[in-house]
């Protein structure tokens, strides 16, 4: 398109029922027939949105596997970690913003590149589309804390350092912001116990009596052993009891106990 010298602005009509990367070059010719072009890159896109993958993870790190990563068994740092779960698929299947090759005739130069913001020649890193994200949290039943952005994106990871005792409750935001400004919300929940279970109150006990001594084979056949075992934060998941002979370390029996949890129970107070 050609106009005249007294035009300083236009009006480009780019809609379109896909996302489109449009290069606009502007050339400038003096009377002497001296040129100068530049150019500038123009992403069209409302259509797209932020989606995750069902079969990438987003969980904490530093929790304990065995525990479906939920549970935190030190007060070390809070890990979390994203990689390739939130993503735009259109950006996923079409790499929009990858490097552009310089202009071949030369006449695009220096400044008269995009070199700077958002699309710039170079290109943009971005994961799948998304060029940010934001995190936050709240401990127990507090307020979340105002939202930061995770320092190195690319990562798809963030840590933090936060004063953590056993019986507490975390709860992770994070809010991946894609090139076009499209956004989504998922949380997750991290429980903190670093507490080893207690065992108190070991013993054998027979017609009634506790006792921890035993005569003969007989009698240790009519007794019964008793303890009691809780965990105040994280509760009780099994139960491995063994029975032997200390002085030539011999295992007589071993079994694994249910840890039945009571239902459909009511309080009542008088």
């Amino acid at each position: 398109m050609k106009v005249n010298h007294t035009v300083t602005e236009m009006t480009l009509n780019l809609t379109s029922d896909n996302p489109h990367l449009y290069c606009l070059t502007l050339e400038v010719k003096d009377v002497a027939d001296n040129v100068r072009q530049c150019r500038r890159f123009i992403l069209v896109d409302g259509t797209t949105f932020i989606e995750t993958h069902p079969d990438q993870s987003f969980q904490f790190t530093s929790a304990s596997p065995g525990t479906g990563n939920t549970w935190q068994t030190h007060h070390n740092d809070i890990c979390l970690s994203w990689k390739e779960y939130f993503f735009n698929k259109f950006y996923f299947y079409n790499e929009l913003f990858n490097g552009v090759e310089p202009a071949p005739h030369g006449l695009i130069s220096e400044s008269y590149e995009q070199i700077n913001g958002t699309l710039p020649v170079s290109g943009t890193p971005n994961v799948h589309g998304i060029v940010n994200y934001m995190v936050s949290w709240k401990l127990n039943d507090r307020p979340f804390v105002p939202e930061i952005e995770v320092p190195d994106f690319l990562t798809q990871t963030f840590c933090k350092l936060l004063p953590v005792n056993d019986g507490e409750t975390y709860i992770f935001n994070v809010r991946p912001v894609d090139i076009v400004g499209n956004t989504y919300n998922e949380s997750r929940t991290l429980f903190i116990d670093q507490s080893v279970p207690q065992i108190t109150d070991i013993w054998l006990e027979k017609d009634g009596y506790e006792q921890l001594f035993v005569h003969d084979s007989t009698d240790l056949s009519r007794m019964k052993m008793t303890f009691d075992a809780f965990d105040p934060h994280s509760g009780l998941l099994k139960i491995h009891w063994r029975f032997g002979i200390a002085d030539i370390s011999t295992e007589l029996i071993a079994e694994h106990l249910s840890v039945r949890y009571p239902q459909n129970v009511s309080q009542c107070i008088k």
